[in-house]
């Protein structure tokens, strides 16, 4: 925009001389190249030309100025065109202004929701720990503590402050979705948006100003037919000649590159999630006994029973309540209901009752509850020592054969893996059972329970895992579907 100025005032100038030709043209000639000089040390393609341009008219400084009128016109019109960009580059900086305070307002606002989540977990990990201390020895009695409180005063100070966490955290994972998506917005459109849409401007007024500049030769020289040599000589230093040398690309290209060099970077990823960590004293007050992420063998030695109590519980309810459900196991639930009722679980495993009016408001829930937890266990329920063997059963053509592989398999099962899998084996064929109304064949319910009871084999890593998993897909399908569909011939009937 300086150069396109630059232009017009000495066109404008240019023109205002003209009849005096001579020395004042010369002077200004000189005078102009020296400013230039000082305020552009390094001159890109135009800067270049331009100056050869003041040297040409050093050498024609008396030429004659009837073409003043036509050189008047092109003046205007590089000033208009100033005005016009001029207009344009404001207006997309004060979008961009826009867009960076809209970025940068969602993550103020993220920050407020973390911190607030943060003090309002800290709050409810105290209360936690004084209500199980009694004698507040981790804390000095001041503020909330300061005086002693009944156990039913320390409950409700726990559940306040619990539900105060949760909607602080619930707040904070919102906000932070919305700055997630404002940023992804800003750095992946609307920024390259106003980047490209300024390039434009700036290309059209680097095109205008070579116009213009090209027109200007031209009128030069028709008028000054006697200077033709000086004007457009063998040597490549004629007006219309300088002006190809103008690569405003090239230009531009410069100046992006000189101002990236000081411009400071943009982290464009998104923020992660940063989860409050509680202390080991307030999980262990919390989850005395938890059943999420605890292996089977362990669950039935601590437990004293064969079957996990959670299994049975939601297979129970599910049972009681949800085997005429359109979509049963496929449908999931809430997520704020399935994470309540996996620190339910956690917390106090006997004491969930699932029969309440709340947890049988949807049933999905505690299908998604129960798909969690197979999910979690640290070796799955068809254990990764037995992946091969399960996978080889699973390949064999022979029907009758297959469902003696997948019997010998399953036999040889430690004592905790087979009991589970044969009560939820169980419970699943109970369900098809009721395929008329729920519309759950075995092939879909084997095609949900495949990726979550029967994991990789644990000789090879997590990347070969993976992939051994994702080509194994089908006969892992076809594992869960042939238990289902022949379940009595598999599993010996105890009566």
């Amino acid at each position: 925009m300086q150069s396109a100025r630059e232009v017009a005032f000495f066109l404008k100038k240019r023109a205002d001389i003209e009849e005096e030709y001579g020395k004042k043209m010369i002077k200004l000639a000189q005078s102009t190249n020296e400013a230039y000089e000082r305020t552009h040390p390094d001159p890109k393609t135009f800067g270049t030309t331009w100056l050869s341009f003041l040297k040409v008219h050093e050498k024609i400084g008396e030429q004659r100025v009837k073409f003043a009128t036509d050189i008047v016109e092109v003046a205007d019109d590089v000033h208009i065109m100033c005005k016009d960009i001029e207009k344009s580059r404001k207006q997309i900086k004060e979008t961009g202004n826009k867009h960076e305070r809209t970025r940068l307002d969602s993550e103020l606002a993220l920050d407020k929701c973390k911190q607030k989540y943060y003090t309002s977990s800290e709050e409810w990990e105290k209360a936690i720990l004084v209500r199980n201390n009694g004698d507040g020895d981790h804390y000095p009695k001041k503020g909330l503590f300061k005086s002693n409180k009944s156990p039913a005063q320390l409950k409700k100070l726990v559940d306040d402050s619990c539900t105060k966490a949760d909607q602080a955290h619930s707040l904070y994972k919102h906000q932070l979705v919305t700055t997630n998506a404002t940023r992804h917005d800003y750095f992946n459109s609307q920024l390259p948006s106003d980047l490209i849409t300024l390039k434009s401007v700036d290309d059209e007024c680097c095109a205008a100003i070579k116009y213009q500049l090209a027109r200007y030769g031209y009128i030069y020289e028709k008028s000054l037919v006697a200077d033709g040599y000086a004007l457009d000589n063998d040597d490549g230093l004629g007006l219309r000649s300088l002006t190809q040398k103008i690569d405003y690309r090239l230009d531009m290209d410069d100046a992006v590159r000189d101002y990236t060099e000081k411009a400071m970077l943009f982290n464009k990823s998104d923020i992660p999630y940063r989860e409050y960590a509680m202390s080991p004293a307030a999980i262990n007050i919390l989850k005395p006994n938890p059943v999420f992420g605890v292996d089977l063998t362990r669950l039935m030695q601590r437990d004293k029973q064969e079957v996990p109590m959670i299994v049975k519980k939601c297979a129970e309810a599910i049972e009681a309540h949800g085997l005429r459900t359109v979509g049963i196991y496929r449908v999931s639930g809430t997520s704020t209901q399935i994470h309540r009722l996996k620190n339910e679980f956690d917390r106090d495993c006997a004491s969930v009752d699932l029969n309440t009016e709340e947890n049988l408001s949807d049933i999905n829930n505690i299908t998604s509850v129960l798909k969690l937890w197979f999910r979690e266990l640290p070796d799955s329920l068809f254990p990764r020592s037995s992946y091969e063997q399960f996978m080889k059963a699973a390949k064999i053509e022979n029907d009758r054969m297959r469902v003696l592989g997948l019997h010998t398999v399953i036999n040889d099962l430690p004592d905790a893996h087979y009991a589970t899998m044969k009560y939820i084996m169980k419970h699943l064929y109970n369900v098809q059972q009721n395929q008329e109304f729920n519309k759950m064949t075995s092939a879909n319910l084997s095609t949900i329970f495949s990726m979550t009871l029967i994991a990789g084999d644990q000789n090879t890593s997590i990347t070969s895992q993976d992939s051994h998993r994702l080509a194994d897909t089908q006969w892992q399908v076809k594992v869960i579907q042939t238990i289902l569909e022949k379940y009595h011939l598999i599993f010996e009937l105890e009566e």
